[in-house]
């Protein structure tokens, strides 16, 4: 049975996606993709188009985790971490690959929605982050300086030109990346999954990978009513890691994110919010981030306790957030909210991981995942194809140290994370 999609703005808008019936046989393929979400789709579509035979295996439907969920940002830079950080830490060739690894990552979304007539409610306005005192402004100042030094179009705002670009005057800083957009979430995995189907990858829904065992030289990858037998597997689960490979379920840690959106806003309120329509976060250690949708909802989500783990979990405290930053905003009805499990790493970068012969994951985007999931799938099929070198070092797993107390370290970043904001907005505008 497919797990039910949330009640949420993007399954209530979607288009529906391809056919994809359940795995019921021994199948045989090249390579075996468990996860249907941005990675997994990609990765199967560029191997597909490249002569492969792909089977995707997902226990709910394309979209159906995070990739579905999300608020449907395309940020570039495919971290939140600057250059030269990225730079001092991976050393000047893995660190300059991984920049150009967020400068790619924009444009392969858009190249593909383009390619294959993905209807998701693409707009490429740019990226606009919002920041509140000296940290913030340092943290818009260096990204500005720092990507428009490698050529790209970015650029700092001070207070009266956030406050112009997208209608509201509680930052204290800002910055535009012309290289961001937005996209209808769930629309965009459908309509990855499509391409991969006209391509000639297989997908099956509500087929659930149960283990994954030796046969050979090869792999089989069973679920409860048949197996796939392969040389290459790629596991794309990202936050939604369960027990399949315990190794990889240790290398993140997945943090609920609640996203609510109003009503269409009406002609008396529209206008004086977000009237460029551009994607926001923010630089505050716990953000938000908002937008606006094709029909005029506004869309905002951030991160929620660690103790709200269903599929709608209480979106009280991002709607606050609303209020605060557009006053205009009291009064409108809130129509839609619901929750998701993006994955955090250790250092806050992707990773694409080897853990054992001709097994490879790609996981870990940090809150960026449109983007970076969507070019980890071209780098993980790179990778198999061995056509080139991928813009993401391969290496083994990282666990996070004292794993099985993730929650209550995620209470506590939340909880001090707060409070050093409140003290940053205290003298913002």
């Amino acid at each position: 049975m497919t797990p039910a999609m949330p009640d949420s703005l993007w399954a209530a808008t979607a288009p529906p996606g391809p056919e994809c019936p359940p795995l019921t046989s021994d199948d045989t393929a090249d390579v075996v993709v468990v996860g249907a979400g941005y990675t997994g789709l990609s990765a199967a579509l560029h191997l597909a188009r490249a002569g492969r035979r792909v089977v995707v295996l997902d226990a709910g439907e394309p979209g159906w985790g995070c990739s579905g969920r999300n608020g449907g940002q395309v940020n570039p830079g495919g971290v939140k971490v600057l250059p030269e950080d990225v730079l001092a830490t991976l050393g000047p060739v893995w660190g300059e690959r991984l920049i150009e690894f967020g400068d790619r990552s924009c444009d392969l979304v858009f190249e593909l929605i383009e390619r294959y007539g993905i209807e998701c409610e693409a707009v490429r306005p740019g990226y606009v982050s919002g920041g509140y005192g000296a940290k913030g402004r340092r943290f818009n100042r260096e990204w500005a300086r720092q990507w428009s030094a490698r050529g790209c179009e970015v650029r700092f705002l001070e207070h009266d030109e956030i406050a112009d670009l997208i209608g509201t005057r509680r930052y204290d800083s800002g910055m535009h990346d012309a290289r961001g957009g937005s996209v209808q979430p769930l629309a965009y995995a459908r309509g990855l999954a499509r391409a991969a189907v006209e391509e000639g990858a297989v997908i099956h829904g509500a087929s659930a990978a149960t283990a994954i065992e030796r046969n050979g030289a090869g792999w089989s990858v069973r679920t409860d009513r048949g197996s796939v037998g392969c040389e290459f597997v790629v596991l794309a689960t990202n936050g939604y890691t369960g027990g399949l490979w315990p190794e990889l379920r240790q290398s993140v840690v997945p943090v609920a994110s609640f996203v609510t959106a109003t009503a269409p806003l009406g002609h008396n309120v529209l206008p004086s919010v977000l009237p460029g329509r551009h994607a926001v976060s923010e630089t505050a250690r716990v953000i938000v981030y908002y937008r606006l949708d094709r029909q005029g909802r506004f869309v905002i989500g951030g991160r929620g306790r660690w103790f709200d783990v269903d599929d709608r979990g209480d979106a009280s405290h991002v709607r606050a957030a609303a209020l605060r930053l557009f006053p205009q905003l009291e009064g409108v009805d809130w129509e839609y909210h619901w929750a998701g499990w993006p994955a955090m790493t250790r250092d806050h970068l992707p990773k694409l991981l080897a853990l054992d012969r001709c097994i490879y994951a790609g996981l870990g985007y940090n809150g960026r995942g449109v983007a970076s999931a969507t070019l980890m799938g071209q780098q993980l099929a790179n990778v198999i194809l061995d056509e080139s070198e991928p813009l993401v070092e391969v290496r083994g797993p990282e666990r996070f140290v004292f794993h099985r107390y993730r929650q209550i370290g995620i209470s506590y970043r939340m909880l001090a994370g707060s409070l050093l904001d409140r003290l940053d907005r205290r003298g913002a505008a």
